[in-house]
């Protein structure tokens, strides 16, 4: 199979790493996924850990027809429901889709989908979610999450070795974010008793966050969680631009 077709089945931070391998070895789209698995031997140690994982899901990732592809309006959506608390592993679910799909949808730094963002900025909050945010979709997702919600342990207010105020800097983070973890009872925006985050550097500095249900049972959990969840500024990000 050649690469060129090889690679529409995987994610796309993927895709730019097998590009880049191509590069350093001088082949072209012609190349076939054995060409290129022959050009990288396993005994190769430059090789990095990226770029052997990227390698191996190229060679047995099979290609499934049925694979979801979002078009633009569904990544819309997606940073739409994002930016109003759905977690990423729910979208993920939602959507069926990869969560680093998720990630780089959502994540202002990534450099994939940035037409998306860039749809956000331009409309501005308020018409981007007039736009995406309908009352369909908005009772799809109600509709998802309660069918979805899972039974488990009871959610522990004693488990508390992370509770308070963290610096951390999560993996698609540029800077340090000051993080508070905390028990929060029932109350306005919160509706059921567990860990959440506060990310006082984000762009919802007055925010309560949970990463699915499992982030809630314990400060450890909910700490956990939050460092593959945040993310930088978007005002920022646009100013460094």
């Amino acid at each position: 199979m050649k690469i060129s077709d090889a690679v529409q089945y995987l994610e796309a931070d993927d895709v730019t790493t097998i590009n880049s391998m191509i590069s350093k070895v001088g082949l072209n789209g012609e190349a076939t996924v054995d060409q290129l698995v022959a050009a990288y031997p396993h005994t190769n140690l430059s090789v990095t850990r990226d770029e052997r994982l990227a390698l191996i899901r190229l060679a047995h990732k099979r290609p499934n027809k049925f694979a979801p592809k979002l078009n633009f309006d569904a990544r819309c959506e997606i940073l739409a429901l994002y930016t109003n608390g759905i977690s990423r592993e729910v979208l993920a679910k939602m959507y069926a889709i990869d969560r680093r799909t998720v990630t780089h949808v959502c994540t202002t730094n990534s450099p994939h989908y940035k037409s998306v963002r860039e749809e956000a900025i331009g409309l501005g909050k308020a018409q981007f979610e007039e736009k995406y945010l309908t009352p369909d979709l908005l009772t799809r997702a109600a509709a998802f999450i309660a069918a979805n919600k899972k039974e488990g342990p009871t959610n522990n207010a004693h488990a508390k070795s992370k509770a308070g105020v963290h610096i951390v800097r999560g993996p698609m983070c540029n800077y340090d974010h000051r993080v508070v973890i905390k028990w929060c009872e029932p109350d306005g925006d919160i509706d059921v008793a567990g860990w959440y985050y506060m990310d006082l550097d984000s762009d919802f500095p007055d925010k309560w966050f949970r990463v699915g249900n499992e982030s809630m049972k314990t400060s450890q959990a909910c700490y956990n969680a939050m460092l593959t969840d945040i993310t930088d500024k978007m005002e920022d990000m646009i100013n460094k631009s």
